[in-house]
C-alpha cells in the first residue's frame, strides 16, 4: 500500500508541474516587449532589406513559442503576415528574431507600408490613407499540457510602429 502512495504522490507532483510549467509559459508569453533592430523598424523592412525584430523576455521564466505570428490588417482584411519560427528566450535577455513576411499581394502592402511609414515617422504629414484602418495583431502560439494555445495581442499600427521604434521599451 505504501508504493501506491508513492507512485501517486510523484503522478500528481509531475502533472501539476507539466501544468504549472505551461501557464508559467503563457505569462512569459504575455510580458514579451518587441523593439526594432537598433530601435528603428519600418513595415516596408519587414520583407526586404532586414528582417529582423527583437524579442525581449524581461521576465524571470523562460518564454517559448511554437510561432509567432504578427498579422497585419488594412481595412479589416489580412494584409500579410510575419512568420517567426519556434524559438525559446532566456530569462531576462533578448533575441534577434529572424521572420518572413506571407502576403497575397506584396506591391499592395509596399505600397501601404511605404506611405504609413513616411506618415509615422513624420516625413510626410499629407493623409492620403486613413491610418486608424491598419491593425496589427500578434498571436504566440503554444502548447498548455499539449492543448494548442493562442496569446494574442492587438494594436493599432501606429501603437506597433511606435513600440518598435522607442528605445525605452526594451527593458532587458
Amino acid at each position: 500500500m505504501e508504493k501506491q502512495k508513492i507512485i501517486s504522490c510523484i503522478a500528481i507532483i509531475v502533472i501539476l508541474g507539466t501544468v504549472g510549467y505551461s501557464l508559467l509559459n503563457v505569462y512569459a508569453l504575455e510580458q514579451l516587449e518587441f523593439g526594432g533592430i537598433d530601435n528603428l523598424f519600418r513595415f516596408f523592412s519587414l520583407y526586404t532589406v532586414d528582417t529582423k525584430i527583437n524579442i525581449c523576455n524581461n521576465s524571470w521564466i523562460p518564454a517559448s513559442f511554437n510561432e509567432l505570428g504578427i498579422l497585419i490588417y488594412f481595412e479589416k482584411e489580412l494584409l500579410g503576415t510575419y512568420v517567426i519560427d519556434s524559438t525559446i528566450i532566456d530569462p531576462n535577455s533578448i533575441v534577434k528574431a529572424n521572420g518572413e513576411y506571407v502576403s497575397d499581394s506584396i506591391e499592395y502592402s509596399q505600397t501601404l507600408f511605404m506611405h504609413f511609414d513616411h506618415l509615422f515617422s513624420g516625413s510626410d504629414n499629407t493623409v492620403r490613407i486613413d491610418p486608424r484602418k491598419m491593425d496589427v495583431v500578434t498571436q504566440f502560439q503554444t502548447t498548455v499540457i499539449g492543448i494548442p494555445y493562442v496569446v494574442s495581442e492587438q494594436y493599432t499600427a501606429f501603437d506597433f510602429w511606435n513600440m518598435l521604434n522607442d528605445e525605452e521599451n526594451l527593458t532587458c
